[in-house]
Order: C-alpha cells, then structure tokens, then sequence
C-alpha cells in the first residue's frame, strides 16, 4: 500500500489573484473593538468625581462632556476628509482589482482590452463623486466666532457633525461601490475572454453596482443643505 501525504489546503484568493488569510477581516475588527474599549476606559478612569461618589466604569457624562468640547471645524475637516479619502481609495482599490485582471487576461486574449476599460472608467467616477461632495462641503464653511464662555453657538455645532456625518456617508459609500465595480469589472473582463456574449449581461450588473455610490451622493447632498454656520 503506497503512503498518501495530505495536500496542504489552499489559500483563498481574491478576485486580483491575492492571497488573503480568512482571519484577517476578524483580526482587524477585533483590534478596532479593542481600541474602542482601551480608550472609553481609559478616559473614564481620569474623570473627575465629586466626593462621595464611587467611579462608575463607563463615565457617560464625561465622555459627553469631552465630546461636546471638541472643535466643531474639526469634524468639518473630517467631514471632507473622509469624503474625498475614501472615495479615492474607493476607486483606486477598484482599478486595482479589475485593472490587474485585466492586464494578466489580455496577455491571452487581447480584444478584451478596449471594451472593458468601461469598468476603469465606473471605478473613476466614484472619486469624480468624492471630489464634488468635498468641493460643496468647502463652499459651506463659514467662521463663527465663541461666545463669551469660550463655547460655540449651536449652529455651529450642528453644522460641524452634520458636515462631518455627511462626509462620512459618501465616503463610506463610495468604498464600497468602488470595491464592487472593481470586483464584477474583473468578472466582466475574465467572463468576456471566455464568451463575448457575456459582455454586456454583466455590464448591466455592473451599471447597477456604480449606483451605489450615487446613492451616497444624493443622501449627501440633502445633508449638506442642513450646514449652515451662521445660522440664517
């Protein structure tokens, strides 16, 4: 009787030809947890406490307190910020994923190569998307100087977070809408070296996953309409 070896199992891959460890989406959100964790105790541990009272583990007022405290033109810039940053990194992770598909692909089958620079293009206007949400969101700031007690008027304060949760939302968005086109372009490409007429039944897939991104842009357009600095 011959003596069988088992066959190490394979590593997935993804649709670039990657080797991606099935640990790593887990390891990542266990990290992300754990930061979370470290710092709402941690500065829930050098709170301040009346006397007489005992620490609580979590101090919500305080957090609040810190929170309400931070500059509100900070989480303007992190608005804008994340909507011109994610957005890129949206649509260069996309041309990444189908462009190397289609590189490797065309080496064999070259007709494929100028039909599926479509998908190049979808992946492009994701950041196209990110560019305008940034350039309203810069058009909207207005300084606003403190009151008396140092603090900043409410119009401020809730034109900060709204700037800040509309960047936010097309940034995330249009991650994922570059991730996807990226992703079924590179099916496109390799479905369209095998059979032509695969083509555009995919294409019609991928029309539908470049919406996504559009979505985010017109949730954050009528976000964008409650910034008012001045608060006319």
């Amino acid at each position: 009787m011959g003596i069988t070896t088992s066959q190490p199992r394979p590593t997935p891959r993804s649709a670039s030809g990657l080797n991606i460890d099935p640990r790593l989406p887990r390891l990542v959100l266990g990290l992300w947890v754990f930061t979370i964790l470290v710092f709402v105790l941690g500065i829930s541990r050098v709170a301040p406490v009346a006397p007489g009272e005992s620490r609580k583990l979590v101090e919500w007022a305080y957090l609040g307190f810190l929170f309400r405290h931070i500059n509100p033109y900070l989480f303007t810039a992190f608005g804008i910020a994340s909507a011109i940053g994610l957005s890129v990194l949206g649509a260069a992770w996309g041309i990444f994923i189908t462009g190397s598909t289609l590189a490797g692909r065309a080496i064999a089958t070259p007709r494929i190569t100028s039909k599926n620079l479509i998908s190049i293009i979808f992946c492009e206007a994701v950041a196209i998307y990110g560019v305008i949400m940034a350039i309203i969101l810069q058009t909207k700031i207005e300084y606003v100087p403190r009151n008396a007690d140092g603090s900043y008027p409410q119009s401020v304060m809730t034109s900060g977070y709204a700037t800040f949760a509309c960047g936010l939302t097309v940034g995330l968005a249009n991650l994922a809408c570059g991730i996807c086109v990226g992703i079924v372009g590179s099916a496109c490409a390799l479905a369209d070296a095998a059979n032509p007429a695969l083509f555009v039944k995919i294409l019609i897939i991928e029309i539908f996953g470049s919406a996504l991104g559009l979505f985010g842009v017109i949730v954050g357009i009528i976000m964008s309409a409650n910034v008012d600095f001045k608060g006319q």
